[in-house]
């Protein structure tokens, strides 16, 4: 059955052994007449002769029959030498992998079609569904904020005046080809009590390709390589962005990491310097998405900074991709108090000029009680749904039960990719509204809108 695998409609092996064939016969047509035809006809005279003795007349079947027999040995020994051909050369490139190879051809074929997703956003909600998106298209795109002047990021943006590291690493772990040692040592933070103290490995790592290379994308295309990324990651500008936040009573707060501290209500977000330069290829991959999807993560940290870079906001709005935002479990304190999906969704629109979002995707799952306490402890509660202010800002709504039931209250990848790709294909088809709701359906989704 293994063998059967390379026929697999997809893999564009078939054609291959076709043309191989036609390329033996025509082979074998080129020596006939190369080195004088007249020998075949006296095999064949010679054959006709033994077969004449042995039966007393001249049985033409029976001489198909043979050749028949002769050239499916001929093709056995040619697949076999070539399978056997196949596997020395795959057992020296991929020694772990070679058993399985049209399983992984056929699955990054697969991949490699899938819809060109691109992601905005930042922290630890973004690299929690890279996970989960990689499994369904290499044709992944995360836009990633570079506001962060905090920890091991901070530092080394102080110090070597460069772009923070810190969500970049954390993308390019997530959509790794295979996460393991890797994944640990770009997460390590050394120890001790000297300079090194705190610094992550990851992030000294793509510093030191910036200032080699003396690029950005080319230090996260050289990363993308030794760590095999399926995808690309790329920051949303390459200046050095101040986040700063306009608290309701007129507060000015500089920074992002000091902006969760103040414990106030937010007015609004904006940088320094005002109008930061886009990556021109974070901006042609919006514009060619299929789909754009804002979120997980920090409302006002990691997503609006994207928002903030002119070029990447008018991109968003003006692309033709349906714009998806994936809305947090929880508020987080400091930031969204209070917030329900429709407040999230005001906000985003409010940065990002216009409203741009056309489906919201939000939690209905339960979230133990227990699990509930221990948010509550410090601050963050379920985000409320408010169906009729959703509809107001033009977005559809979508529930399902996305949380991860080992933590409570985080999104769970794979729940999230199911659906969200679910809800990706569905509409690159252009159903019309009924089977599109059927599609929604299938994650118990509810569809409030039309």
């Amino acid at each position: 059955m293994r063998l059967f695998r390379w026929l697999h409609p997809g893999l564009h092996i078939k054609r291959w052994l076709f043309l191989f064939g036609l390329g033996m016969m025509a082979t074998s047509f080129g020596l006939v007449l190369t080195f004088n035809y007249q020998w075949l006809g006296q095999i064949e005279e010679w054959a006709f002769r033994m077969l004449y003795e042995a039966t007393g007349h001249y049985n033409y079947t029976v001489l198909a029959t043979v050749g028949i027999i002769w050239l499916v040995i001929g093709v056995f020994v040619m697949g076999w030498a070539t399978r056997r051909l196949i596997r020395t050369m795959l057992d020296a490139i991929m020694p772990n992998e070679s058993e399985n190879i049209s399983d992984l051809i056929l699955s990054n074929m697969k991949l490699s079609k899938g819809p060109k997703v691109v992601v905005i956003g930042g922290g630890t909600g973004l690299s929690i569904m890279l996970r989960g998106l990689k499994t369904k298209t290499y044709n992944l795109t995360a836009v990633v904020t570079v506001a962060d002047d905090g920890g091991s990021s901070g530092r080394i943006r102080q110090d070597l005046d460069i772009i923070a590291p810190g969500d970049l690493r954390n993308c390019l772990v997530a959509l790794a080809d295979k996460e393991g040692l890797m994944e640990k040592l770009f997460a390590h933070r050394f120890g001790g009590s000297g300079e090194l103290n705190g610094h992550s490995v990851g992030n000294l790592f793509i510093a030191a390709l910036i200032e080699v290379l003396g690029d950005v994308e080319g230090a996260l295309d050289a990363s993308s390589k030794i760590l095999k990324v399926r995808g690309k990651v790329i920051p949303s500008s390459a200046d050095k962005i101040l986040l700063n936040a306009e608290m309701v009573d007129g507060t000015i707060v500089q920074g992002e990491s000091r902006i969760p501290d103040v414990h106030g209500k937010i007015k609004r977000v904006f940088t320094t310097p005002e109008h930061p330069r886009a990556i021109q290829s974070a901006v042609e991959a919006i514009i060619k998405a299929d789909a754009i999807v804002l979120g997980p993560g920090s409302l006002y940290t990691s997503i609006m900074p994207n928002l903030l870079v002119p070029d990447i906001a008018a991109a968003v709005r003006n692309s033709n991709a349906k714009k998806i935002y994936i809305c947090n479990v929880m508020t987080q304190p400091g930031e969204t108090d209070g917030y329900s999906v429709a407040d999230h969704l005001k906000a985003i629109n409010q940065h990002a000029g216009a409203n741009i979002i056309d489906f919201v995707l939000a939690n209905n799952g339960i979230i133990e009680p227990d699990i509930l306490q221990h948010y509550a402890l410090v601050g963050a509660y379920p985000v409320k749904i408010d169906k009729k202010q959703i509809e107001a800002t033009g977005a559809t709504l979508i529930l399902s039960d996305l949380v991860d039931k080992k933590t409570g209250a985080t999104h769970d990848a794979k729940k999230l990719a199911n659906m969200l790709f679910d809800l990706i294909n569905a509409l690159r088809t252009d159903l019309s509204p009924e089977i599109l709701r059927y599609y929604l359906k299938r994650y118990n989704m509810t569809h409030t809108k039309g």
